[in-house]
């Protein structure tokens, strides 16, 4: 298998669709998974000045993804966000997920910020939701404080 990265561009939309479905299965998020409403979400998040969708692929094959987003808040230099990290379940014991953390780093430094911060919060089972915290410890991440969540759903 050749993991590669590459920018997401508007053709990849329905394949990264079908991965966010996958995702949303797989955690226990409250809310109904909607198309139409992930759809818009990717292409506003697409053209965000500060902002990249970057994919890790085996040829046409989408195995995984990091959307991050650099922030301009009180200091002059940003701070960097992870704002979503997968990795598709058949593409977990591939190099996918290396490439994205390195991605992660060189992203970050191309904006100058001084952090990167990122939530485990995908509310994964307890063995995957360990995987993803080591593999974000392992490339330098440590708890900083709790992330807290209030369920408001009434649905």
């Amino acid at each position: 298998m050749m993991v590669e990265l590459r920018k997401a561009i508007e053709a990849d939309i329905d394949a990264i669709l079908e991965i966010m479905a996958e995702g949303h299965n797989e955690s226990a998020f409250v809310g109904t998974f909607d198309e139409w409403t992930a759809r818009h979400y990717l292409m506003g998040f697409m053209q965000l000045e500060h902002s990249t969708l970057m994919l890790a692929v085996d040829g046409n094959k989408i195995l995984g993804g990091v959307m991050m987003a650099a922030s301009y808040e009180w200091c002059l230099e940003p701070i960097a966000y992870v704002v979503k990290f997968w990795v598709r379940a058949s593409a977990r014991r591939t190099r996918a997920s290396r490439h994205l953390m390195q991605y992660i780093d060189e992203f970050a430094r191309s904006w100058g910020c001084t952090s990167v911060y990122a939530t485990a919060t995908a509310e994964l089972d307890k063995t995957e939701q360990r995987l993803f915290e080591n593999l974000f410890a392992k490339h330098g991440f440590a708890d900083c404080g709790a992330t807290l969540k209030k369920g408001l759903y009434n649905g």
